[in-house]
């Protein structure tokens, strides 16, 4: 049985009303990270989160530092992703596959501690690069590291969720397209008996997706595409009511896949 499991990188408090129609007061949104460990690739994560890379590395652009004042992300060094190896065994060093959603700078701030990965990306990323997503955050050979999501195979997901790239070769942790919030943006789907979809940034919060509560303007201007992002909002929600659970990485709510560390 493959599970994941996440960590809070860090905290964004922002008003209700901005990322959920007719929100009220003040959310923390979290920022997630995932790890797989899998009998074959060993311990897989799933982004790189917030880091001290995006708030106070010395030598950032003014475009980074502006960014990071912004947003405010208050970040939780001891729910790194290094932290959560660490609590199942692991280092750096051993991680030899990261699967990078998209790449906002909330996804990627842990790229460059880890030498032996390699990323799986869609393909649709490499133009990001040229036309610059913070590619200082980035490993200086992203690019040579990188493995194109559409490379791996097809499969079918569960739930009438369509096809998707079998990541592991075994069908057990799939790539779910979900386009619409950044360049290729995707998803991932765990085939457990009880599965799950980590739908990423499709929303920030999942009472927009279950209950119809997408937000509107200024959200809306975050979107890469509004067309695309409004389908895979509705892939979502279908799968949801099919009986499938789902994961969002912003989602103020503490969920059975999160880990705390004991401190």
């Amino acid at each position: 049985m493959i599970r994941p499991v996440f960590t809070n990188t860090a905290s964004i408090r922002t008003r209700a009303r901005w990322i959920l129609q007719g929100g009220r007061g003040r959310v923390d949104l979290q920022v997630r990270v995932g790890l797989v460990t899998h009998p074959e690739f060993g311990p897989v994560l799933i982004d790189g989160g917030y880091g001290p890379p995006v708030t106070k590395a010395p030598g950032r652009s003014w475009a980074l530092r502006a960014y990071a004042r912004m947003l405010g992300p208050k970040l939780h060094e001891l729910q790194s992703p290094l932290a959560l190896l660490a609590a199942h065994g692991f280092d750096a060093e051993d991680v030899k596959l990261i699967i990078v959603t998209h790449l906002h700078a909330d996804h990627v701030a842990y790229l460059a501690e880890f030498p032996n990965a390699r990323f799986v990306t869609d393909g649709q990323v490499m133009g990001a690069l040229q036309h610059g997503v913070f590619n200082e955050l980035l490993p200086k050979d992203f690019a040579e590291r990188q493995i194109d999501l559409r490379s791996y195979r097809l499969t079918t997901l569960p739930f009438d969720l369509g096809q998707g790239y079998d990541l592991m070769g075994d069908g057990s942790v799939i790539g779910v397209p979900l386009p619409g919030h950044a360049p290729g943006h995707f998803g991932v789907c765990f085939t457990d008996e009880a599965p799950l979809l980590y739908a990423v940034d499709t929303q920030w919060m999942l009472a927009a997706i279950h209950e119809d509560r997408c937000p509107g303007f200024p959200a809306s201007l975050i979107a890469d595409d509004r067309q695309a992002a409004a389908a895979s909002v509705a892939l979502v929600r279908a799968f949801a009511q099919a009986g499938g659970d789902v994961l969002l990485c912003h989602d103020p709510a503490q969920t059975q896949w999160d880990w705390v560390p004991d401190v």
